[in-house]
């Protein structure tokens, strides 16, 4: 194991076995093992995630709970247990950590990490949940699953709405629905789902349209998109990647998309070095190199413009999550500078809980400044007293007195040199 680097990436990956370590940490420009999560059972499906900048959060894939690991720590943390109404099947958090949202069989459940509430818990879907992601914002977030049925959810109307219904709800998909992600633009973002019904959707949130569907030949698994939102991948379970160029959309709302072997009219690039199903995909914010995880345990790194393999990183088993992260200073920190705490969760909702106290971390600040809103008050300038607040307005009223002055003599020169000089020419 190396020493984690400056790297502006790194590769966090999981798999189903969970034998050297529940996740680890790559880098993406060598392939080397940088860190790993131990002391833990293995990781659900696309259950692996960061905790903003400060910790590492990961669903057991057996049991009702959920492990968190500092992020400069192997080890999960002391005395936290994050207990789950049941066995996660999806797991999400906000990009800033203030909400953890799961998905238990067919229900979702949002908790505020802070303190740990239990702010929702919410049923719409028929059958289990097996993808959730948040915007770039964390103000909405979409689920979807087994029912091919598409939610996508308000945050602030489901913690402070019982009965919160989906900001948009789709059915386009005939068969169970196996990813989704978000591109830019936070509420107005578009939304990419891929289907083992062969189709990949694209939506667009502002005015909850579709518009394209894409059909493939093999059932998709998998689906990213760069940051730019220029290219979009889906993987299969026949193993292959599917690259298809967003800068040239098709006319139709459904289109056919044909993948040739070297032919001159292809649509679609392939990516070919998967043996099995294709369950992970991610793109670096560079937009130059695409990761994948497969079923066959391998985990590639590919340079998108040739779509040649640069490196494999090896597992022992399928893997459950694979994707690229910003490289925190916290990965390589010797005491870790949490952003938030992480308190133990709620199992059922608690009404009175509104009342409870909310936990403020602020780095190099006091939080009693923060909660003091009388200092605030005063920072801004609000705490003057009568007599100098009086003595700065009346200044102010004389300045402005003094370039209205300005304001006529200016108008009254323009009018009696510039335009009487037009008339005489």
């Amino acid at each position: 194991m190396q020493r984690l680097t400056d790297a502006r990436e790194v590769i966090l990956t999981s798999d189903s076995s969970g034998e050297s370590w529940s996740a680890a940490v790559w880098d993406p420009r060598n392939g080397a093992l940088l860190s790993m999560y131990k002391n833990a059972t293995a990781l659900g499906h696309r259950s692996l995630q960061l905790l903003s900048d400060s910790y590492v959060l990961g669903a057991d894939a057996t049991r009702p709970r959920v492990h968190v690991w500092a992020l400069n720590n192997p080890s999960p943390l002391p005395n936290i247990r994050l207990t789950t109404p049941g066995k996660v099947s999806a797991l999400a958090c906000t990009p800033n950590g203030s909400y953890i949202i799961a998905s238990v069989g067919e229900k979702l459940f949002v908790w505020q990490t802070c303190n740990g509430r239990l702010l929702a818990n919410l049923t719409r879907h028929y059958q289990t949940v097996g993808c959730l992601a948040t915007t770039r914002d964390g103000s909405l977030f979409a689920s979807a699953g087994e029912d091919g049925l598409v939610f996508v959810w308000s945050l602030y109307g489901a913690i402070n709405d019982a009965r919160c219904s989906p900001v948009h709800a789709f059915s386009n998909h005939s068969l169970p629905v196996k990813d989704l992600c978000f591109g830019h633009g936070d509420a107005r973002a578009r939304l990419y789902t891929v289907s083992l019904d062969r189709t990949a959707s694209i939506y667009e949130l502002g005015s909850g349209a579709l518009l394209v569907s894409l059909v493939f030949d093999a059932p998709l698994t998998a689906v990213a998109v760069n940051v730019r939102e220029s290219e979009l991948f889906v993987g299969c379970t026949t193993g292959e990647i599917f690259q298809c160029d967003l800068h040239e959309p098709p006319r139709g709302v459904e289109h056919h998309v044909t993948v040739g072997s070297g032919k001159v009219d292809e649509e679609s690039a392939a990516f070919r070095a998967h043996k099995s199903n294709v369950t992970a995909l991610s793109v670096s914010v560079d937009c130059r190199t695409l990761l994948s995880g497969s079923t066959d345990g391998a985990v590639h790194v590919w340079d998108v413009a040739s779509r040649q393999v640069l490196k494999t990183l090896e597992h022992k088993g399928p893997v459950t999550a694979a994707f690229f992260a910003r490289g925190f200073d916290n990965f390589r920190a010797p005491v870790l500078k949490p952003r938030l705490q992480v308190h133990n969760l709620q199992r059922t909702s608690d009404d009175g809980g509104r009342e409870s106290v909310v936990e403020v971390v602020a780095r190099g600040r006091n939080p009693a400044e923060i909660l003091n809103f009388e200092a605030y008050t005063e920072s801004s300038g609000n705490s003057l007293g009568s007599d100098e607040m009086s003595s700065k307005l009346e200044d102010l009223q004389k300045e402005i007195l003094r370039l209205k002055k300005i304001n006529t003599a200016m108008y009254r020169y323009g009018v009696t040199h510039i335009l009487n000089k037009i008339d005489d020419d």
